[in-house]
């Protein structure tokens, strides 16, 4: 059993690094939040202090020790340990970052939606550095998290349905991240973290099929509740058999659906077999998105159509399975959007790994170098 680290350094200051922060730093192990200076109140928020902070209903305002950085790179040379959770389009920023600045030895983490891991090594293809580095990822945030004032956020902890994956395969930098974790399990491979994005599954069917409303009135909609009839359900639904069609394609003993990870990860209180039905259910039924002209800048779309669902159908390309639904909703998010996001979007061509085959990014997957 993987014991915590005596320090980390944590990559980012938005709610899931903090939250992770936190977690360390409840445990006792001495934290580093380090990001850049365009971020400068988060951090000088921490280091006001000396402590980070965390609201809930029952405990008030906890406090816990950790000191900011506003040079991640010297951050990245003093740690043996590195959690990076930043959003899906910062992965470029903090891979580069610690492609020119890890010497070898350490452990990276990533730490929110899939692909870090895969950035990573890209990155270090790019600056033609081979560092021997264990370096894992989980498929989703292992909280729902917010931050409500620099230094301050408020976050639940999700009781499972969370993986985690390593390049190589099977490192111990998963069971690092297993240890930080408790509701964290090891997978199979860093592709069944990309496939398993929940958030690209259900934040983008009932936005795009709920347009009307959600631009064309101020306030709130209940997305998941109002927004998630029984038809959107169903495209949530599809979405969601394309990916696990890819899995099945792919070799991996885990075919779990997104119903059945509802419930796992505690959002949804038992498995009903009906996917609307276990969406009603759930503590998504009273969640509300921000409405009004400027809605489709979320990251919902954002982040979840170019990030993952582009690299998503890109991995179906390349094992020859078809992935209908998947491409529609890239398309109509473009045409919603004006955006071309199969041009901008991340793709295997962006790591490299395109036209290897099924076997050859299975190859790649797990040595962790192409």
């Amino acid at each position: 059993m993987t014991t915590l680290p005596q320090s980390v350094t944590v990559l980012g200051s938005g709610a899931g690094a903090l939250s992770s922060a936190m977690e360390l730093s409840l445990a006792g192990v001495e934290v580093t939040v380090a990001d850049f200076e365009r971020f400068r109140t988060n951090i000088d928020a921490i280091n006001a202090h000396g402590v980070i902070r965390l609201k809930t209903p029952w405990h008030r305002i906890t406090e816990s020790p950790a000191r900011g950085s506003l040079d991640p790179a010297a951050a990245i040379r003093d740690a043996d340990v590195i959690v990076v959770s930043v959003p899906a389009f910062g992965h470029d920023t903090f891979a580069d970052l610690l492609a020119a600045n890890l010497s070898g030895g350490e452990q990276v983490i990533f730490a929110g939606e899939g692909g870090g891991s895969l950035a990573l090594v890209a990155a270090m293809r790019r600056a033609d550095r081979r560092i021997e580095v264990d370096i894992a990822e989980l498929n989703s945030l292992p909280y729902g998290a917010r931050v409500r004032e620099p230094g301050l956020i408020t976050a639940s902890r999700k009781i499972g349905g969370t993986i985690a994956a390593g390049m190589p395969a099977g490192n111990r930098a998963v069971r690092t991240a297993c240890a930080i974790w408790s509701s964290v399990s090891a997978g199979e491979s860093v592709l069944e973290t990309v496939l398993l994005n929940f958030n690209a599954i259900d934040h983008v069917p009932p936005i795009l099929a709920n347009l009307g409303a959600i631009e064309g009135r101020p306030g709130k909609f209940l997305l998941w509740g109002e927004g998630a009839s029984p038809a959107v359900a169903r495209f949530i639904g599809a979405i969601d058999a394309e990916l696990i069609d890819i899995r099945r394609t792919l070799g991996f003993a885990n075919l779990k659906g997104y119903e059945t990870y509802l419930v796992e990860q505690g959002f949804a209180p038992t498995f009903l077999g009906d996917l609307h039905a276990t969406l009603q259910s759930s503590a998504f039924s009273d969640s509300t998105f921000g409405t009004g002209p400027n809605a489709l800048e979320s990251r919902y779309i954002t982040e979840d159509v170019p990030y993952a669902l582009c690299l998503m159908a890109s991995i179906g390309r390349e094992v020859g399975v078809p992935t209908p639904t998947v491409d529609a909703m890239i398309h109509l998010a473009g045409i919603a959007t004006g955006t071309d996001y199969r041009a901008r979007g991340r793709t295997l061509a962006t790591f490299g790994l395109d036209g290897v085959g099924r076997d050859g990014l299975l190859e790649a997957t797990r040595t962790g170098w192409w």
